[in-house]
């Protein structure tokens, strides 16, 4: 037996469907009434320009999919304290370490607030914690930050370099 509502099937004696809830009605049993005979005409041969007859296929029946049995529990993270100490301080230091590598006048302290970023991290990885979070975010500036802040260093020192050998081939003294 199936359920009218839904088509799921069913075991014998159930009142309620148990995927849906819908009151199933139990047939009555009719006593059987004597019918009269009836005529059947002689099946005919098929001639060969007749198609034949198609099988009933029954059609699937859709299934609802069952609910959950109960509803999910969601749990707080156990975080390390020491650990979550030093997430915040990794960021900072990757932005200071990103901020004054971008300047080209004070690139070199980009390389020290990058450098204290990633001892930072360092002390964050042996706590056993994964970077995620602030001290993922901060772990990449201060990485950022360090590669930026030397190029631009290197830039500073080559640009003080061309100056003072320009300014001495034209006599200046300083």
């Amino acid at each position: 037996m199936f359920c009218h509502n839904c088509g799921t099937a069913l075991d014998e004696g159930v009142k309620f469907c148990p995927n849906c809830g819908t009151p199933i009605e139990v047939p009555v049993a009719e006593e059987p009434v004597e019918q009269a005979p009836v005529y059947e005409e002689p099946v005919m041969e098929q001639s060969m320009y007749q198609q034949p007859a198609a099988p009933a296929v029954e059609q699937p029946v859709y299934q609802q999919p069952a609910a959950p049995a109960a509803e999910p529990v969601y749990r707080t993270p156990v975080v390390n304290s020491e650990a979550a100490a030093l997430s915040t301080p990794i960021l900072v230091f990757g932005i200071l370490g990103i901020a004054f590598a971008c300047t080209f006048w004070l690139s070199f302290l980009g390389i020290i607030f990058s450098a204290i970023g990633k001892g930072k991290v360092k002390a964050f990885l042996a706590a056993g914690e994964q970077l995620t979070g602030k001290a993922k975010v901060g772990s990449i500036l201060a990485k950022v930050g360090l590669i930026l802040g030397i190029v631009l260093t290197v830039f500073f020192v080559i640009y003080l370099i061309v100056i003072i050998v320009v300014a001495a081939s034209h006599g200046y003294r300083y």
